[in-house]
């Protein structure tokens, strides 16, 4: 019978064919047919049998018409690694599902630009058009996020929300960033799903798509309005956006987060949620059944569960595994340092290391080391390390691997991993009273500063030398402020407030004054350790931007902004009141950076160049930038 297809604003029938083909299995000759007689069972296989003994195990046949095989594919954007997405679409191919399902953030995307806009859309069209069966798209943040993004989206492919039923089962599609802003939905979309379930009263069962697992939010926006309307059915949810894959339970319901499709991810592996896949789904009479494609094997639904990702985050996360960098304020030539293991977790866990010495380090005590960490105590481990030549400024001195293990209902759940032990220059800062904060820099002419680095560039195709774009900065401590001053070199100086605050020529410097143990710790996209303050200053007024991710900056933090002959300087002032907060008590030290993003009239697009690598690069050296208050 036909199969609806249906959006809001659309409605398609298609008339779905169901082959059934015989299989005869068996041998011709009657001296393997005992007593004569053929066992037929169904209508599909014919099969001589024994009454006796058989090689086979049974025949009741995996074969059910009503069960079906789709793929999901989740975020393939975001940081997209280039190759990924492309190799799924192959594997696919290989697979053969029935059809393709998105969960979306398939571009770039976050631009007004519609030139750009229509080449990554036609890149990724070109790739889903290799599909040999039916690929459905949904919008995620970065496909559906302002006016001419919905627009295009729009003009391309219609509806952003709809559904549609296949053999008895309710495909909902549901658009998690059409409510005027990112990770919310509209009334009108609520009010249209209500619509939707009314007319489907009774399918064999409801699986709903949606970008942003809102459930995950502190605040849920509609999320809870789209649980009641569900409420008395049996459904399945799945979801993206985070990079890494979870597997929870709402109200005796699956919901999964899944990882990735290509998207930016540090690929640490199963027990952590990170790594490429296609979901595979079957369909059965029970529900939907799970498997994980990935590279390395398939995988259940069960590889990381609610209760695995919060002991994860009770033990390893956040900053909970540590190794604090090494600090050194000349020559080093031996120290030690320590890894922290804090247990915010109800279970004990063990945990071994084994560390590595890279060129021109040693480590004293690297062999094999083990202990327990009982539940809610922090342990540590130290490495002396002793460098053969002196050594100056950041090095990634050792490599210390690691293996976590505790048990979950009798299970063991293991973890591997490596955290560099870094060596880290730290500097100070100078004491200038009666600083006045103008941005002119006169009192500075006796200051050391910092230059960008030659070697630290983004995008340095589109750099056309200093003049374009270069920086250096200098740090000191006045009164009841801690005050950096810039300058810039920059040809052309580029403001648009009602453009993205990367889509113009823009400072970023990143603070971070927290305890010297918290501030130490590496941080990376996948595991974050929050508490730095992003500030981005954009000139050529004065005025910082407010679409930064991070603490913002305080409303009590003073800058001025003096335009030159060949760019502008800058000083920015930040009360201790500000620091010592950030600390927990008087502020010791503070680590910081420096960045450059310029934007030029006519080019494909921005440089970047970096006094040190952004903390969030995997290259960073734990503790660089590190800065000691003088007493």
């Amino acid at each position: 019978m036909p199969t609806l297809l249906a959006c809001n604003g659309c409605r398609l029938a298609v008339l779905l064919v169901s082959i059934f083909a015989s299989v005869a299995w068996g041998h011709g000759s009657d001296e393997h047919r005992h007593d004569g007689v053929a066992d037929k069972t169904g209508d599909i296989v014919q099969i001589h049998a024994s009454d006796l003994v058989h090689p086979w195990t049974h025949l009741k046949f995996n074969n059910d018409p009503d069960a079906f095989q789709f793929a999901i594919v989740t975020d393939r954007t975001g940081g997209l690694r280039p190759g990924v997405f492309s190799e799924a679409v192959d594997k696919l191919n290989l697979l053969q599902p029935e059809f393709v399902v998105s969960v979306g953030d398939l571009i770039e995307g976050y631009t007004e630009d519609r030139a750009q806009l229509a080449t990554e859309w036609n890149e990724f069209d070109s790739m889903v058009k290799r599909l040999a069966m039916p690929f459905f798209y949904l919008p995620g943040n970065h496909d559906y996020t302002n006016d001419v993004m919905a627009d295009v989206w729009r003009e391309r492919y219609g509806a952003s929300y709809y559904h549609f039923v296949y053999r008895d089962v309710l495909f909902v599609m549901l658009n998690s960033n059409d409510g005027g802003s990112t990770h919310s939905m509209s009334g009108e979309q609520i009010k249209w799903l209500q619509g939707v379930l009314a007319d489907n009263p009774e399918p064999k069962w409801t699986l709903v798509f949606t970008h942003a697992p809102l459930w995950d939010r502190e605040n849920q926006d509609r999320w809870r309005e789209v649980e009641a309307l569900l409420d008395a059915r049996q459904y399945t949810v799945f979801a993206g956006h985070h990079h890494r894959y979870v597997k929870t339970e709402r109200k005796g319901h699956k919901y999964f987060t899944l990882a990735t499709t290509g998207g930016i991810s540090s690929m640490r592996g199963t027990r952590f949620g990170e790594f490429d896949h296609l979901v595979w789904v079957t369909m059965s009479e029970q529900g939907p059944i799970i498997a994980n494609l990935m590279l390395d094997g398939i995988w259940d639904e069960d590889v990381r569960t609610a209760a695995m990702r919060d002991n994860q985050i009770n033990m390893i996360d956040k900053g909970r595994l540590a190794m604090p960098a090494l600090l050194h304020r000349g020559n080093f030539t031996e120290g030690t340092a320590e890894m922290r293991f804090t247990n915010d977790s109800d279970l004990p866990f063990t945990v071994s290391t084994t560390a590595r010495s890279n060129t021109g380090f040693s480590v004293a005590n690297g062999a094999k080391q083990r202990l327990t960490v009982p539940p809610n105590e922090v342990r540590t481990i130290p490495f002396t390390l002793t460098s053969f030549e002196p050594a100056e400024g950041n090095h990634a001195a050792a490599e210390i691997e690691w293996q976590l293990e505790y048990l979950e209902d009798d299970k063991p759940i293991t973890y591997n991993g490596s955290r560099t032990l870094a060596l880290s220059r730290e500097y100070p800062i100078p004491v200038v009273n009666g600083l006045k904060i103008d941005g002119k820099l006169d009192e500075w002419a006796s200051q050391a500063f910092f230059s960008a680095a030659d070697n630290q560039y983004f995008q340095a195709e589109n750099w056309s030398g200093l003049s374009d774009a270069d920086f250096s900065w200098s740090v000191v401590e006045g009164d009841q402020h801690m005050v950096i001053a810039l300058k810039v070199e920059d040809d052309q100086l580029v403001r648009n407030d009602s453009q993205n605050v990367w889509s113009q020529d823009a400072m970023l410097i990143t603070l971070d004054a927290r305890p010297k143990a918290r501030r130490l710790l590496k941080q990376t996209y996948d595991n974050r350790v929050p508490g730095e303050r992003s500030m981005v200053l954009q000139p050529p007024a004065s005025g910082f931007a407010s679409d930064v991710k991070g603490k913002p900056k305080p409303d009590t933090v003073r800058e001025q902004v003096v335009l030159t002959d060949t760019g502008y300087t800058a000083e920015i002032a930040i009360p201790f009141s500000e620091l010592d907060a950030d600390h927990g008590s008087e502020w010791d030290g503070v680590r910081l950076n420096v960045l450059l993003r310029d934007v030029d009239p006519g080019e494909p697009g921005m440089v970047g160049r970096e006094w040190l690598s952004a903390w969030g690069y995997e290259s960073t050296v734990a503790g660089s930038g590190s800065f000691y208050r003088v007493k």
